[in-house]
């Protein structure tokens, strides 16, 4: 059990586990970086799709081109991409905030 606690990042070397606050903060962090990385993945999303649509519609040598799976894989990539990207930067950001806060002033 301690490993996984280590793991997860709720139990440092000490015996000490992080307080029920700073596994709310985690949590709400983690709620805003997913609602991120959805919202971006959604506008690449709806991107990539007008893109290859159009490639297809508009270039009949790019339609015969690529199956179907090969289209489909040119517009959900981005938005997997996004999605991934966006949420592990929010993450970050949220790191770096925790640091700060933890940083002793002087």
């Amino acid at each position: 059990m301690d490993t996984v606690l280590k793991a997860l990042g709720l139990k440092s070397g000490s015996s000490s586990t992080v307080g029920q606050e700073e596994v709310l903060s985690q949590s709400n962090a983690v709620k805003v970086a997913s609602a991120e990385g959805v919202r971006g993945a959604g506008v690449a999303l709806a991107t990539s799709t007008a893109v290859i649509l159009g490639a297809c519609k508009l270039f009949p040598s790019f339609n015969r081109s690529l199956s179907v799976s090969g289209k489909t894989a040119l517009i959900v990539t981005p938005a997997f991409a996004s999605f991934f990207l966006l949420a592990e930067l929010k993450m970050n950001e949220f790191k770096k905030h925790k640091q700060q806060a933890w940083q002793p002033r002087s």
